[in-house]
């Protein structure tokens, strides 16, 4: 018989999924933005690197945090 899963390791899993898929997705913007010079209208160069690599640091920084602290 299967035994009942702990609801508190199944949060654990799920805001880890979250996080990370959080995470990439801010990487994939600021690659997007850096790439294309474009976020909502037309950007200077020099804008769109700064957020860009902004974006991307913080997506790092998300992935990098919840690996740290992950109790799995």
């Amino acid at each position: 018989m299967l035994k009942s899963k702990d609801p508190n390791r199944l949060w654990e899993i799920t805001k880890v999924i979250l996080h990370v898929t959080m995470g990439l997705l801010y990487i994939i913007i600021g690659i997007y933005i850096i790439d294309k010079q474009w976020f909502m209208s037309s950007l200077p160069p020099n804008v769109s690197y700064a957020l860009g690599a902004v974006l991307i640091v913080y997506g790092i920084f998300r992935i990098y945090r919840i690996w740290k602290n992950r109790s799995l």
